[in-house]
């Protein structure tokens, strides 16, 4: 049987796995970065990244961008016929994973001491005495191959296999919530300035990304109950409901839906123990949630860079429990607060009343009311978001981040 050592095994090279494998190949580690499937590919995402650091940081901003796509510099939400819509502190960008998570492979394969495994299947991981050694794997029809290493890194998504093959213990968990469905579309009449619009309407939320230009990503989170009916006919059942929301009918009108309208039942949210002896998680094989908020890339990037730095500190010299402990910590103080607020907003989001709606819209059509009512919206939101003071929090934070723009 074949048998190959490297530093580190990367298990899944989307943007998890290629970010982790990029930062690594700079450290000078070497590293095999390995994935069932071949690029381009597509995958179920959230496509927006508001975080366009993350990006720069991995060298790849320019390739991403150089696809056309559109800088969202603002945010619309919708309630029922009515709209609020303001600028953003920093930029976002909805990319297909298939453009990407290609250029993220592509940018970790520039470094010599990085090799990609693609169309390769993890059948098992090699453990002795308790520690996990490497990882047995099998290249298309190829027989199986021995690959050792120090660590191993599960990238593979929120069924992850390397996660349930050391048993990783889940904690802070939340059965999928709402089914959500989504598809591309050519043909949208576009607002005069690109902007993530959300649509908050009949207890569902409606998502439209401006992509490259012409081409936007429609998705929508539906009610539990409703999933079953939408499976029956998806591209029909998706396109009745989303417009039913404010303006889409009219711009819609000449769209073209480009592949087929996707879906899934939910998204399990929890949190994983991401470190144990010889293994490491990041993505969504570490920490899931609902795709609601959008966070689902950026949230990647930053696990990975987390874990980059501590294996930096163990090579300096620094305790290797003591920096993956630290990891961990660092992991849930990033994570946790938009973990709460997300359950938060998906919990909560009723079908509001005709009478709140009504209301709603008669405020949002009364310049008066709106200006004497918006000194005091600060306090109003600290108030009724006691419970969740990160609301409150992330809000504090765009506000000073604007005014320094």
């Amino acid at each position: 049987m074949v048998q190959h050592k490297y530093d580190i095994v990367i298990v899944g090279a989307r943007a998890a796995g290629a970010s982790l494998a990029i930062l690594l190949g700079n450290q000078g580690k070497k590293v095999l970065l390995f994935d069932k499937t071949t690029f381009p590919s597509d995958t179920l995402s959230t496509h927006h990244l508001s975080h366009t650091q993350y990006l720069k940081a991995l060298g790849v901003l320019e390739s991403v961008e150089g696809n056309g796509l559109r800088r969202l510099e603002r945010m619309r939400t919708y309630i029922g016929d009515s709209f609020i819509e303001g600028p953003k502190s920093e930029y976002s960008l909805a990319p297909r994973r298939n453009h990407l998570d290609s250029i993220l492979v592509k940018k970790a394969c520039e470094y010599e001491n990085v090799t990609l495994y693609e169309n390769t299947k993890l059948k098992s991981l090699i453990v002795e005495g308790g520690r996990v050694k490497g990882v047995q794997i099998q290249k298309e029809q190829d027989d199986s191959q021995d690959v050792l290493a120090d660590l191993v890194v599960g990238a593979d998504g929120v069924r992850s296999k390397v996660a349930k093959l050391v048993e990783a213990e889940t904690y802070k968990e939340q059965d999928p919530i709402r089914p959500v469905f989504y598809g591309y579309y050519e043909g949208i009449e576009p607002l005069a300035e690109p902007a993530t619009e959300i649509f908050l309407n009949e207890g569902r939320i409606g998502f439209l990304f401006p992509m490259e230009p012409n081409m936007d990503c429609l998705g929508l989170e539906i009610r539990p109950e409703e999933f079953e009916e939408f499976s029956k006919n998806p591209k029909k059942a998706f396109e009745k409901v989303y417009q039913k929301h404010y303006g889409m009918k009219r711009r819609m009108q000449n769209a073209e839906l480009k592949g087929k309208v996707v879906g899934t039942p939910g998204i399990p949210n929890f949190l994983r123990q991401p470190y144990g002896n010889g293994w490491a998680l990041i993505g969504d094989a570490a920490y899931s949630k609902d795709p609601s908020t959008g966070l689902g890339v950026n949230d990647a990037f930053a696990q990975s860079f987390l874990l980059a730095e501590a294996l930096k500190n163990i090579d300096k010299g620094e305790d290797w429990l003591q920096e993956m402990e630290a990891f961990h910590t660092k992991r849930d103080e990033n994570m946790l607060p938009a973990y709460r607020l997300t359950l938060e907003y998906i919990q909560r989001l009723k079908p509001y009343s005709s009478e709140h709606l009504a209301l709603f819209n008669a405020l949002c059509a009364n310049p008066i009311a709106l200006s004497k009512l918006a000194p005091h919206l600060p306090n109003m939101l600290k108030d009724v978001s006691h419970n969740i003071p990160e609301l409150y929090g992330s809000i504090e934070m765009e506000a000073e981040a604007l005014s320094k723009k």
